[in-house]
């Protein structure tokens, strides 16, 4: 194999933890991680399987560098479903690992993003109707307090924000009588210079433990990705979708009476099979009612081998123009949110720097850019926000008043 090796991933967070956690690995055998493709020899493709059109974009991109003629691994969720032989290899990253000779892997020793990710929990014990994911990364379990503990610290030397990320990460603790309450406030008293965030999370997981250590701890960023799907209870039964909308609904009121700025944000799927107009509206109603940082609406995907596949489908013109629907809500919901915020103060933690500009993200997951000639990447700056873009970046200036580092 080469000794230069270029990574892409497709996918959610879980999946760039991977390549994180797969780049420390290569190179720590040897291999240089290279940011433009032609300079590498080897290709590591990191595969997402949600969709069809997230698998077959993966494939695509398997099959534009091996045009190149570069030596391509193929591997992820999409590759452990659906092998994809015109690779030179594909399959799990436990088999890339075991590849290059590497049987006790070490903790994650950095990463290469701004913003760290930190793995705490792998699978998933639900059987929602249209989903493959749990056959790709199997059933729920966690990892172990001092694996997270250890590259924690590694991740606390480069960046001052830690995104907590998992399938279903609400789970984790429960082979231990623990959960993920107990994790963060572990994190936020071992590590109180970072500041925490979680990542996409289940309803039944937002209870009043969870929220009142949210509450409690200065360094949990105010922000919750709880995933809907349908605001129908007929569609969420067919999806197999373990709650109703009346009790999705309590947990949006609990979050946001206690933590009244808190970005929330969801998911929804359109189109799923058998929804009718009225089930679309109950969804639509669902989320004009609460005040969402944002809304991401997927079409309708058939995946083979799920329970939703033999259901049959809605129109693709009928699912098209659904979409263009909630599209326009969606954008209304964010410009709402944003604006709620002019003239606030915020805190931003900066990721990068272009020209005299700093870009980052707030604590309640907006993006902002200000402008300064000090260059201030890496750390958490109070700024007061001034102006909304359609462009969805906001423009801020750093508060000289509170010091122009936290």
């Amino acid at each position: 194999m080469g000794r230069k090796v270029f990574f892409k991933t497709f996918g959610c967070r879980s999946n760039q933890y991977d390549t994180e956690f797969l780049r420390s690995q290569l190179e720590s055998i040897g291999l240089l991680t290279v940011e433009n493709p032609d300079e590498a020899d080897l290709v590591v493709i990191n595969s997402c399987a949600v969709t069809h059109k997230a698998e077959r974009e993966s494939r695509r991109e398997v099959r534009r560098h091996l045009r190149k003629g570069k030596r391509v691994i193929y591997t992820g969720c999409a590759a452990k479903l659906n092998p994809y032989h015109k690779a030179h290899l594909s399959g799990s990253i436990e088999e890339v690992l075991s590849h290059f000779g590497i049987t006790d892997p070490s903790p994650l020793r950095g990463f290469t993003r701004a913003r760290g990710i930190l793995k705490v929990q792998e699978g998933c014990d639900f059987a929602c109707s249209y989903c493959v994911i749990r056959f790709a990364r199997g059933g729920s379990r966690s990892i172990s307090l001092s694996r997270i503990l250890k590259e924690a610290e590694k991740l606390s030397f480069h960046t001052r924000e830690i995104t907590l990320t998992g399938t279903q990460i609400g789970d984790w603790g429960k082979e231990w009588g623990m959960d993920l309450p107990d994790l963060l406030h572990i994190l936020t008293s071992r590590f109180p210079h970072v500041r925490f965030r979680i990542s996409s999370i289940g309803p039944l997981h937002i209870t009043e433990r969870l929220i009142d250590v949210m509450v409690a701890k200065g360094n949990i960023c105010p922000h919750l990705h709880i995933s809907v799907q349908s605001g129908s209870d007929r569609i969420l039964r067919l999806m197999k979708r373990p709650y109703t909308r009346a009790f999705y609904e309590s947990r949006l009121d609990l979050a946001y009476s206690r933590i009244p700025d808190l970005a929330v944000g969801t998911d929804v799927i359109v189109g799923f099979p058998g929804e009718t107009e009225e089930d679309f509206n109950q969804t639509l109603e669902l989320l004009k009612n609460y005040p969402f940082a944002y809304i991401h609406a997927f079409e309708y995907s058939p995946r083979p081998g799920t329970p939703a596949y033999s259901m049959g489908e809605v129109p693709a013109s009928v699912r098209k123009v659904r979409m263009r629907r909630i599209q326009d809500l969606i954008r209304r919901k964010k410009k709402e949110y944003r604006r709620r915020f002019l003239g606030r103060i915020l805190h931003l933690y900066v990721e990068r720097k272009e020209g005299d500009l700093l870009l980052g993200t707030t604590e309640n997951y907006l993006k902002v850019a200000v402008e300064s000639s000090e260059d201030l990447v890496g750390s958490i700056v109070p700024v007061e926000i001034f102006e909304d873009r359609d462009t969805g970046i906001m423009i801020g200036k750093v508060d000289e008043a509170k010091g122009a580092r936290v």
